[in-house]
C-alpha cells in the first residue's frame, strides 16, 4: 500500500474513485481519508454491487463509469483489486481514454497481510483440504498475545498497511476472542476482514463481533435448501445459516455498523437454479450482496496432482459436479496470461498461519517445501521475499497458468464453459 504522503501527492486535487468495493478497496478508502482525499465511488465490475452503495459511496460499473467520467473534474482512477491489476489496466487501455489518470494502490514494499487466527473448520467440504483426513496440518489457533505481537510486527514492517484479512483456510468465527482482536486491529485504523461458512451457534459471539464493525464479511454458501447445500458444504446447516444471515441484518441495524456482508456463493452443477434463485431473494431483502463465483478445487496442491495424473478419487468425484473443471478454467483464464514470473499471490501477499509459519502464498496448504518462514516473529519481510524466490513449486504452478486460474481470469470464457453444462439440479 502507498504511503498518505503519496496518495496526497497522487491524488489530491482530483475527482476519484476506486476500483474494487471490497476489501482492498475498503482499506483504500480508509487510507484516503486519512490522507485528506475522499473518493467520490467505487468501480466494481462485480453484477452483485449494481445499484448497490459500500461505505454509503455509489458503485459503478466500468461502463457507467467512463459513461459519466466527463461531469468529474480532473478524474482519476486508483486501482486496489491488486491480484487482478494487469486485468484492469489492460480493460482501460482497451477503453483508450487518456484523460483519466490511473493511479495504483499496490507496493511491492507494502503487501497485503492475511493472519488466519484459527487452524481448523467445523465443516468438511470437498473441494477444501480440511476434508481430507489426516492431513497432517496443524489445526490449533493463535492466541491473543500471539495475534496482537503479529499484527505490532506487521505494522512495524509495513506502517503504511490499510487492511488486514482475519481468515485463510480456518473458520476465525469459531475464535474466542475475535471481536477482540478486530478491536486490536481497528485502534491501528486498518480495516478487517473476515470469512466464515456462518453455521456457528455462538450468538453472543456473533454480536461482540458486530459491535466491533468489521469492514467486510463474506458468508460462503452452496445452495438454499439443506439437500443442497450439505452436499457441497459437508456438516453445515443452512437454516442454522439463514437464521445468522437474519440475526446480523438485526445487529448491523442495532449498532449502525457499517459491515459489508457478501453472500459469497459457490455455483456448481446441482445448484444454480431454484437454490440460487432463492438466496437472490434472500440477499435483496437482507439488504447484503451476492457474490456467485464458479467453485474451485482447493488447494494447489490438488490441482498440480490432477495434471500430473496421479488419482484422487476425491478430486475427480468433485469434478462431476464443478460447472468448470480443473482443465477447463485453466484453459478460459489462459486467454489473459500475466507477466512471465509475475505472481500476486506471491509477490503481493504475506500470509500468516496461525502457528506461525508462513506460507509462500495463500492457494497452498501443505507444509512440505512451501514454508518460508517458521516463525513470522522471528522473521523480516527481505528475507521471506528471497525464500518466497526459491520455492520450487512456484515454477510448476505459473508455468501451468495456475495463477490465473486461481484468480478466475477472463470470467466470460467461464461463463462459456458453465453454459455448455447440463446441470443436474437436485430442485
Amino acid at each position: 500500500m502507498p504511503s498518505i504522503e503519496k496518495i496526497k501527492n497522487d491524488l489530491l486535487g482530483h475527482c476519484t474513485v476506486i476500483w474494487g468495493a471490497r476489501m482492498t478497496g475498503l482499506g483504500a478508502l480508509r487510507k484516503c481519508k486519512a490522507a485528506g482525499v475522499y473518493p467520490v465511488a467505487f468501480i466494481d465490475s462485480d453484477p452483485a454491487f449494481r445499484g448497490k452503495q459500500v461505505a454509503n459511496l455509489p458503485v459503478y460499473t466500468p461502463s457507467e463509469y467512463w459513461g459519466k467520467f466527463k461531469e468529474f473534474n480532473r478524474p482519476a482512477i486508483l486501482i486496489a483489486v491488486s491480484l487482478k491489476e494487469d486485468e484492469i489496466r489492460s480493460q482501460i487501455q482497451t477503453l483508450g481514454e487518456s484523460r483519466v489518470s490511473v493511479f495504483s494502490f499496490r507496493d511491492d514494499s507494502s503487501p497485503y497481510y492475511t493472519v488466519d487466527i484459527l487452524g481448523s473448520c467445523n465443516l468438511t467440504c470437498a473441494s477444501c483440504p480440511h476434508s481430507i483426513v489426516s492431513h497432517g496440518v496443524p489445526k490449533g489457533s493463535m492466541s491473543l498475545e500471539n495475534f496482537k505481537k503479529v499484527f505490532d510486527k506487521i505494522m512495524l514492517d509495513s506502517p503504511d498497511v490499510s487492511h488486514l484479512s482475519l481468515y485463510s483456510w480456518g473458520e476465525p468465527l469459531l475464535h474466542p476472542y475475535v471481536a477482540d482482536i478486530v478491536s486490536y486491529v481497528h485502534s491501528q485504523d486498518v480495516a478487517v476482514a473476515l470469512s466464515s461458512n456462518l453455521s456457528i451457534r455462538f450468538d453472543a459471539r456473533i454480536e461482540s463481533l458486530i459491535k466491533q464493525q468489521p469492514d467486510y464479511l463474506k458468508i460462503s454458501v452452496s445452495g438454499f435448501y439443506q439437500d443442497v447445500y450439505g452436499s457441497t458444504h459437508q456438516g453445515g446447516d443452512i437454516e442454522l445459516i439463514k437464521s445468522n444471515l437474519y440475526r446480523l441484518r438485526h445487529l448491523i441495524d442495532k449498532y449502525d455498523a457499517g459491515t459489508l456482508v457478501d453472500i459469497n456463493y459457490h455455483l456448481y452443477r446441482n445448484n444454480n437454479g431454484l437454490n440460487l434463485d432463492k438466496f437472490r431473494e434472500l440477499a435483496i431483502e437482507l439488504g447484503f450482496i451476492i457474490s456467485e463465483t464458479y467453485a474451485l478445487v482447493m488447494p494447489l496442491e490438488r490441482v498440480i496432482d490432477h495434471l500430473d495424473k496421479k488419482i484422487d478419487l476425491q478430486t475427480k468425484l468433485l469434478q462431476k459436479n464443478l460447472l468448470v473443471t480443473i482443465d477447463e478454467g485453466i484453459k478460459a483464464s489462459s486467454e489473459f496470461r500475466l507477466p512471465d514470473g509475475n505472481c500476486p499471490f506471491r509477490e503481493n501477499q504475506v500470509n500468516v498461519n496461525a502457528d506461525l509459519t508462513v506460507p509462500v502464498c495463500c492457494t497452498v496448504f501443505h507444509r512440505e517445501g512451501t514454508i518460508v518462514a517458521e516463525n513470522f516473529l522471528n522473521s523480516d519481510p527481505q528475507t521471506i521475499r528471497e525464500q518466497k524466490s526459491r520455492v520450487k513449486l512456484c515454477t510448476s504452478c505459473s508455468s501451468r497458468g495456475l495463477p490465473e486460474y486461481n484468480l478466475g481470469l477472463n470470467r466470460a470464457g467461464w461463463d462459456v464453459f458453465a453454459s455448455e453444462k447440463e446441470s443436474s439440479l437436485l430442485r
